[in-house]
C-alpha cells in the first residue's frame, strides 16, 4: 500500500503495554527494535504504556512513552492500558482509532495496514479482535464474524481495534470500586463496551496464541497459523516474545 493511501486513512494510534517488571521488561524493547520502527516508517504513532505512581498528574507523555499515575502491578492493569490512555485519547488527540496490544505480540507491518484499513475505512467497526473464548471455527481459515454472545470479549494479549466512540465507556462507565482487581483489563473492557451496545467482531488475522505457546485444545491436530510464514494471512500474533528478530528475518523485513 502506497504512503499516500495511508495518509488518507483514519488516524490510528498504536499502544503497547510496557512494564518495568524484570520478567517482562525486555519484551517491549524487543518490539521497539523489530516491528515498531516499520510501522512508524509508515506513519503510525506508537506509545508504550508505562506506570509512574509518583506523577503529580494523572498521565504524562514523554516521547514514545505514556506514563500513568498507577503502580506497575497486574492489579492496576486496566488503569494503565485503558483508563488513562482513553482520557488522553479523547481529550488531547484527534486520533480516530486505537490499536492496543501486549508487549509479547508480533505485528506484521504490511498485513497490519490492510487489517486496519478494513476496519477503520472500508467497513468501519468499533471493536475488533481475537475473541475469548475462541469461536468454534478453524483458526487456519480466514474468518470475520460478529460475536453476539455477551460472554465473549477481545483478547488484550493479541490486541484489538477500538474506535473513538468505544473509548467513552472505558472512562465514563468505569468504577474501580466495582472490581476486586483490574488485572483482566481486556475482560473489563469487553464488559463495558457490550453494556453500551458496542458490537464485538472477531477476525482470525489476529490470534492470541502461537507455535511458541499454545493455549487452545487441538483434538483434531489441525495446528495453528504462524505469522512468520510468508504465505500466512496473520497480521497479529501473541506469544512471540524472544523470537521477534527471528520472525523479521524469516519474513525478510
Amino acid at each position: 500500500m502506497e504512503e499516500e493511501d495511508l495518509k488518507k486513512m483514519p488516524k490510528t494510534l498504536i499502544t503497547i503495554t510496557g512494564t518495568w517488571a524484570p520478567t517482562h521488561s525486555k519484551n517491549w524493547i524487543e518490539c521497539a527494535s523489530t516491528w515498531v520502527p516499520k510501522l512508524k516508517e509508515k506513519g503510525f504513532d506508537v506509545l508504550f504504556l508505562m506506570s509512574n505512581p509518583y506523577l503529580d498528574k494523572e498521565y504524562e507523555v514523554v516521547g514514545d512513552f505514556f506514563f500513568s499515575r498507577c503502580t506497575d502491578i497486574l492489579e492496576k492493569l486496566y488503569l494503565k492500558n485503558h483508563y488513562y490512555i482513553s482520557k488522553y485519547f479523547l481529550n488531547e488527540t484527534n486520533y480516530d482509532y486505537r490499536f492496543h496490544t501486549d508487549n509479547d505480540t508480533f505485528v506484521h507491518p504490511e498485513r497490519f495496514v490492510s487489517l486496519v484499513k478494513e476496519y477503520t475505512q472500508t467497513t468501519p467497526k468499533d471493536y475488533v479482535g481475537c475473541t475469548v473464548p475462541y469461536p468454534n471455527i478453524n483458526p487456519n481459515h480466514l474468518n470475520k464474524l460478529e460475536i453476539k454472545d455477551q460472554g465473549y470479549y477481545a483478547s488484550g494479549g493479541s490486541g484489538f481495534i477500538l474506535s473513538r466512540k468505544s473509548h467513552e465507556p472505558l472512562i465514563n462507565d468505569f468504577k474501580e470500586e466495582n472490581y476486586n482487581h483490574l488485572a483482566f483489563c481486556d475482560k473489563i473492557t469487553g464488559e463495558l463496551l457490550r453494556k453500551n451496545g458496542i458490537k464485538l467482531w472477531h477476525d482470525s488475522r489476529i490470534l492470541f496464541e502461537s507455535p511458541y505457546k499454545r493455549t487452545m485444545n487441538d483434538p483434531l491436530n489441525l495446528g495453528i497459523p504462524f505469522i512468520g510464514d510468508k504465505d500466512s494471512f496473520l497480521a497479529v500474533q501473541h506469544y512471540c516474545n524472544g523470537h521477534m528478530q527471528e520472525i523479521m528475518n524469516k519474513l525478510e523485513l
